[in-house]
C-alpha cells in the first residue's frame, strides 16, 4: 500500500497586507513580477516537474491551499492548480482538499464554484467579531461580512469549515474575546483556531511596538483568554487536540497533523516548505522563486536536527510526543536523548508524563503549565539537544 503524501499550494495575494502578518504575500492589484494567471501557470510547471518516485510511491490524502488569501484570485486559476495535481498524483477519493479564504472575498458564486472543483473543507480568517478590533487588525471586513460569509460557505454545501481567531490583540479586553467565542460557538463551526497574537520583525504592530505605540493585553490577560478558550470550547463539545487547535470529534485538520507528526508532505509555490525522505527543502520568497535544498555533511548535525524537529512538531499536540516513534525514527530512547529535562524538578511542573507498567516513557506531554509557557519549554529541550 502507497503511503500517504500531503500537498500544501501557497497562493501569495491579498487584498490588503494586515497590520500583524509576516507571511509571504503581496497585494493583487499591486506592480507585481507575476500575475495570479502567470502565477498559476509555473506553480503548475513545478507540479508537473515533481519526480516519478514521489509521484508512483506516495496516494496523496490531504490538500491545502494556503496564503496569502488564496480566495482572493479567480476560481478559474485555483481550478487549474487543483486539475494539474489531480492529473500529477495519484489523490484519494476520501481527500480532505482545504481552502484558505477570508470573508470579504466570499460571495455564493466563489463559494458554490470551490465546491463544485472538489474542495470540502475551508479555514476563513475572521480574528474576531468586533469591528473595533478588526480595524486595529487591518482587516478588510467587518464582523457582520464575515457571518454573511459563513452563511454562504454553509448554503454551498460546505460541512467542515474552520475560523481563525486571535486573542492578545491591540485593545481586546477579556469580555471583547468571551463575546467573539460566544457568537463563534454559536455557529457551530467544526474547527475553531485561536492564536495569541506574535508581533513579528518587519510588520506595522512591529514598528509600533517597538516605538512603544502598541499597547496589547499583559502576559496575564492573554494567559486568562487562552484559559477562557479552552475552558468555553470544552464546555460546547470541542476536542482540544493541538495548542491552539480545537475541533468536534472527528474534524481534527488532516493536513496539519502531519506537519505535527513529522509525516511527508510537498510545497508548490513561493516560500512552500517540503518534508519528504527524511529531507526538509523549501521555495524562496519571491513571486519567481526557486527551489533550495538543505543539505548537511555532517550525519550527526543532521540527526539531531530532525530530533529537535520532532520534539518542537510533535509537542505541540495535546497528547504529546510518542516515544516509540521516537525511537523507531531515531535509534535512540527519548529517555537517553533528553534524561537531563525528565529528571529536573524545574522543568517536571511543565510536563506530563505517562509510564508503561514496566516503568518506561510512552507519552510525554506539555502540562496546564506547560500549555502557558510553551516557547521557553521548547527551548529548554531544543538546548538539550546541543549540549
Amino acid at each position: 500500500m502507497a503511503e500517504t503524501l500531503g500537498i500544501y499550494v501557497h497562493i501569495p495575494y491579498c487584498l490588503k497586507k494586515c497590520s500583524y502578518c509576516d507571511f509571504v504575500s503581496f497585494p493583487k492589484d499591486g506592480d507585481l513580477d507575476l500575475s495570479p494567471d502567470e502565477y498559476a501557470y509555473r506553480v503548475c510547471r513545478e507540479i508537473e516537474d515533481t519526480s516519478g518516485d514521489i509521484k508512483d510511491g506516495y496516494t496523496v490524502d490531504t490538500v491545502y491551499f494556503g496564503g496569502g488569501t488564496p480566495s482572493c484570485i479567480g476560481t478559474d486559476m485555483i481550478g487549474r492548480i487543483l486539475l494539474c495535481l489531480k492529473k500529477t498524483f495519484k489523490i484519494s477519493r476520501d481527500a480532505e482538499i482545504s481552502i484558505e479564504i477570508n470573508p470579504e472575498t466570499v460571495t455564493v458564486e466563489k463559494a458554490e464554484n470551490l465546491r463544485f472543483l472538489g474542495f470540502n473543507r475551508v479555514s476563513m480568517g475572521v480574528q474576531s467579531l468586533n469591528d473595533e478590533i478588526l480595524s486595529k487588525l487591518g482587516r478588510v471586513h467587518n464582523s457582520e461580512k464575515a457571518l454573511e460569509a459563513y452563511r454562504i460557505l454553509r448554503n454551498a454545501g460546505f460541512r467542515n469549515i474552520n475560523l481563525d481567531l486571535m486573542f492578545g490583540v491591540p485593545g481586546q479586553t477579556l469580555g471583547i474575546w468571551k463575546d467573539t467565542l460566544e457568537k463563534i460557538i454559536e455557529l457551530g463551526p467544526e474547527h475553531i483556531s485561536f492564536y495569541s497574537l506574535q508581533i513579528e520583525e518587519g510588520t506595522p504592530f512591529y514598528e509600533e511596538y517597538r516605538n512603544g505605540d502598541l499597547e496589547i493585553p499583559s502576559w496575564k490577560e492573554n494567559r486568562e483568554m487562552y484559559s477562557c478558550a479552552l475552558e468555553m470550547l470544552k464546555s460546547a463539545g470541542y476536542v482540544h487536540y493541538e495548542i491552539s487547535n480545537a475541533s468536534k470529534p472527528g474534524f481534527e485538520c488532516r493536513h496539519n497533523y502531519k506537519y505535527w507528526t513529522m509525516k511527508p508532505y510537498l510545497g508548490f509555490g513561493t516560500s512552500a516548505h517540503s518534508y519528504i525522505y527524511d529531507k526538509r527543502f523549501f521555495n524562496t520568497g519571491e513571486l519567481e522563486y526557486t527551489r533550495v535544498f538543505e543539505e548537511s555533511e555532517d550525519e550527526e548535525q543532521e540527526l539531531l536536527d530532525r530530533m529537535g524537529d520532532f520534539v518542537f512538531t510533535e509537542l505541540r499536540l495535546i497528547e504529546g510526543i510518542d516515544t516509540v516513534q521516537f525511537r523507531e525514527l531515531f535509534g535512540r530512547s527519548f529517555e537517553d536523548v533528553f534524561g537531563k529535562i525528565l529528571v529536573s524538578e524545574n522543568m517536571l511542573p511543565y510536563l506530563e508524563i505517562r509510564r508503561s507498567g514496566s516503568g518506561d516513557i510512552e507519552r510525554l506531554a506539555l502540562s496546564r503549565k506547560g500549555l502557558d509557557n510553551t516557547n521557553p519549554v521548547m527551548q529548554r529541550f531544543i538546548e538539550t539537544l546541543y549540549e
